[in-house]
This record gives C-alpha cells, structure tokens and sequence, in this order.
C-alpha cells in the first residue's frame, strides 16, 4: 500500500539542543555559580537516570505539562546538587527547564531541512509526534521548521503520549490515513518504533549517536538521507 504521511519524532530525530555543559554552566552563571563542563558531564549520567527512571515507571507524565516539568525539575534538582550549588539547586533547576524547554535552546540537524522539503515535494503529509511540553510548535517555528508540517503533535497538548497507540491513532486521524499507509521516524525503541509498530504504522529508527547499531527489528539509519528510498521500497 503506498505510503502517503510521514510522521517524525522532535528531540535526537529532527532537532537537538545546545550541549548539556553549554546550557546548565550559562543558568548556573546566572546566580554566581562557575561550573565546568566536566563536572557537569561526570554527573550528566546520574541526572539522566533519574529521568528514566520516572519514565519506565510511569511515562504518562508525559500527559501533562505540570507533571512533565515536575519530573525533569527533579531531575535537574539532582545535578545541580550533585554540582555543589546547596540551597539554590531546586531554583536553578527551575531556571534550567525555562532555558532548554523554549526557543533558542535547540538547533535542527543539518540533513534535516532538506529531507523534510524533499519529502513535501513528493506530496507527502508531514507530521510531528513528540513526548515534548508546550514549546514544541514555538521551537519548530523558530527554526523554520514548522512550514513542512501539517500537524505538530505535543504530548502535554493532547493529553496523551507514546508509546500508547492513542497519540499515534490521533495523528492518524488529523492527516486521515490509515497506520499502513504511514510510518513514523524517531530515535526511541520504545517510544517511537516499537509504539507506531504496535500502533500498525510503518516505523524506522534513527540512531544519530550509533546507540544500537545491532537493531533489526525496523530500517534502522544514521541520517534522513536514505528514509526516502525506504518509503519508495514500501511504495
């Protein structure tokens, strides 16, 4: 059946943002604190455990803008504990979430404008699908993105999240075309190729950072460039 929509994930897939010691060292220097990016990066483990551990527990945080910030403030609250900033760790955090969940914190990567203009030209529909607050449309149209899309779906907006099928049988529903005639690019096994697979979508999985280069299950890439080829085989 010939594919007629393309659905992409956000963060790692299409956009990444300013590098952990550059964004956290910048909001510490806001209160007086100098912090150095390798000890930012010696507790960047830690921090990131911490926010998946909330998400293997329980990914519905997602849902919700409140818990969603609630549970990467925590996290952030972590680092910045662990970085020696005492009683100013929790507004930091605070102050960290502001900087990265808004405009001006990300940047697309450089295959990405063209893959997606090339697909439009084809007459494909684009759409966004991102466990992502209520930035994520401002973030895309700050990077000029947002032009390619028809729809741009973020989690905290609809009130539902993947991996659950709902979101992506939502997507479905606002582009009307079936799962089979639709597959869904993103760089989460779980949330993003074992969702739209389980959802009835067509799925490849990005690995930008050769994380599972072993992965078979779905087309796996490194980059955009070959996902047009991987729909014209589906074609």
């Amino acid at each position: 059946m010939t594919i007629k929509a393309v659905f992409f994930d956000a963060g790692q897939t299409l956009v990444h943002p300013v590098p952990d010691g550059a964004g956290f060292s910048a909001v510490g220097r806001e209160l007086g604190f100098e912090i150095s990016w390798e000890a930012i990066s010696a507790s960047n483990s830690q921090m990131y455990a911490r926010y998946n551990e909330y998400y293997e527990n329980d990914p519905s945080f997602w849902d919700d803008q409140s818990r969603a910030r609630a549970v990467w403030v925590d996290a952030y609250t972590l680092l910045y504990q662990l970085l020696g900033t005492g009683d100013k760790a929790l507004q930091l955090a605070n102050m960290a979430y502001d900087f990265y969940f808004n405009p001006g914190a990300w940047y697309a990567y450089e295959d990405v404008e063209k893959n997606l203009a090339d697909l439009s030209a084809r007459g494909l529909k684009l759409g966004l699908i991102s466990n992502w607050d209520k930035s994520l449309v401002p973030v895309m149209r700050d990077l000029g993105l947002d032009q390619y899309f028809t729809i741009m779906i973020s989690s905290t907006d609809v009130g539902m999240h993947k991996p659950d099928a709902a979101i992506f049988h939502y997507a479905l529903g606002q582009l009307d075309v079936l799962p089979q005639e639709a597959i869904h690019v993103g760089d989460h096994l779980t949330a993003d190729v074992q969702g739209a697979l389980d959802a009835g979508l067509h799925a490849v999985y990005i690995d930008r950072y050769e994380s599972h280069p072993e992965y078979g299950l779905a087309p796996r890439i490194e980059l955009l460039d070959p996902l047009l080829g991987i729909i014209e085989q589906l074609d």
